[in-house]
């Protein structure tokens, strides 16, 4: 699975053109990567009801689209997030005809049902999340759901379309490994540096993360540089190697509780230290964190109960939501593969 640039839609209830706005960039969206004109329909559907949803029942937040690919496949992951006054019961919402706002009450189960896979994160006083995943016909749609259990936003500072940050995911049978990539700055430079960075990864996923980090440093020379991660999951060791330089924070989620994990000083392609792999252990109920310092590092999952378990995507979601500093690009990874 690799990234490809998101896009963040503000929505507000005094501007009713921001839903229509959202459903037609997120139709382009999958018109460029392929999709089927069917597929092209049900996610404008999703789309909208979301960001209605949000105009109607929060009067402002956010839609975010993540599109990636994996394996020859394409999808696009849809966020909605605000922070109004929460869904009090979800089970019952989701349910055809039951509304609170005099409406058909036909758009959480509409939504449910056009997804790949579809959830939501909602606590009273404290805003919803929700997340769908869209894939195009030829994927089964609970393989997705149950196979690739990972989840990205990836977007630029407001005003940039050209976003800095960049993350890749190469995966086979009993390894994966993942790499998270911050171009100094931000803007076309950052990019260039952060592309190149993954461009040494995809050709050296092999190696160990020490080994692609080394590769990537003599490459990086030639651009601004860049802060990057690397964490190899060895699922028939029980075992998760890092190494990483520069300020991409990484982390290991058990339960509620997480373990961060070390990454070097230096810059990519400059000046760093002497390059270090970190061994952890890895059990197939933890969750491997990444992100670029775009986000804050004070979250803690104490203050989200119950959504450790939930998707990463809608968990990557919901930590954009609250931690986003809002004055650079933004990257979280989060993945159980």
């Amino acid at each position: 699975m690799r990234k490809m640039t998101g896009i963040a839609l503000p929505i507000t209830s005094s501007d009713s053109s921001q839903v229509g706005h959202a459903r037609r960039k997120a139709v382009a969206m999958a018109s460029a990567m392929g999709f089927s004109e069917l597929r092209q329909g049900q996610l404008g559907i999703v789309v909208t009801e979301a960001a209605g949803n949000i105009a109607t029942h929060a009067q402002q937040g956010e839609i975010v689209l993540n599109p990636w690919r994996f394996q020859g496949e394409s999808g696009i992951d849809v966020l909605a997030l605000d922070r109004g006054k929460g869904i009090a019961d979800i089970g019952r919402s989701l349910e055809d005809g039951f509304s609170t706002a005099g409406t058909l009450g036909q758009g959480l189960g509409a939504m449910s049902r056009l997804s790949s896979a579809f959830q939501i994160y909602s606590s009273p006083g404290n805003g919803t999340a929700l997340f769908a995943r869209i894939v195009q016909e030829s994927i089964a749609p609970d393989a997705v759901a149950k196979d690739y259990a990972l989840g990205a936003v990836s977007l630029p500072i407001t005003g940039e379309t050209a976003c800095g940050d960049a993350w890749h995911a190469v995966y086979s049978p009993g390894r994966s490994i993942y790499i998270v990539a911050d171009g100094l700055g931000h803007g076309p430079s950052a990019a260039e540096a952060a592309a190149e960075a993954i461009r040494i990864f995809v050709e050296s996923a092999h190696f160990s993360p020490a080994h692609i980090l080394a590769d990537a440093h003599g490459a990086l020379t030639k651009t601004r540089g860049a802060a990057v991660s690397i964490a190899e999951i060895d699922q028939t060791k029980g075992a998760l190697n890092y190494a990483g330089v520069g300020n991409i924070s990484g982390a290991i989620l058990q339960g509620s509780k997480t373990r961060s994990m070390v990454s070097m000083n230096g810059t990519l392609g400059h000046t760093i230290g002497r390059i270090q792999q970190f061994a952890y252990p890895w059990d197939k109920d933890s969750s491997l964190i990444m992100h670029s310092d775009g986000l804050a590092t004070r979250w803690n999952f104490d203050q989200f109960p119950g959504l450790s378990g939930r998707h990463p995507a809608l968990i990557a979601g919901v930590l954009y939501r609250d931690f986003c500093r809002k004055r650079d690009d933004v990257t979280i990874l989060i993945t159980r593969i």
